[in-house]
């Protein structure tokens, strides 16, 4: 099953990750780049939250950010930084499906 969003929307999207096959949390990085698309860009922990309960991070989309979107398959890219000082991408969806909006007015 894929993620959808849709334009126009304003949430908290979540996202699990994994690197070779393990999990990844928020305690295990020192920080994570998210890249959505070809311009939106959210840092953990300074924008993006972790959420222990479900093992996800939490990227905060502004109805804004979301009406930026063009609608199509959306890429999903992560990359974090370890404690250690070793950066390495770490496994997201890949991509969102991201579905048009009808109406294009901010509430």
């Amino acid at each position: 099953m894929s993620t959808k969003i849709k334009q126009g929307d304003a949430y908290s999207l979540p996202v699990a990750l994994t690197l070779n096959g393990s999990a990844l949390s928020g305690e295990s990085v020192e920080t994570a780049e998210f890249c959505l698309g070809r311009s939106l860009r959210k840092l953990y922990p300074q924008e993006v939250t972790f959420s222990a309960d479900d093992g996800c991070f939490y990227i905060p989309l502004s109805q804004e950010e979301t009406f930026a979107l063009p609608p199509e398959a959306a890429p999903l890219d992560a990359r974090v930084k370890f404690p250690d000082g070793q950066v390495m991408g770490a496994k997201a969806p890949g991509y969102i499906q991201v579905v048009c909006a009808l109406s294009r007015e901010e509430l």
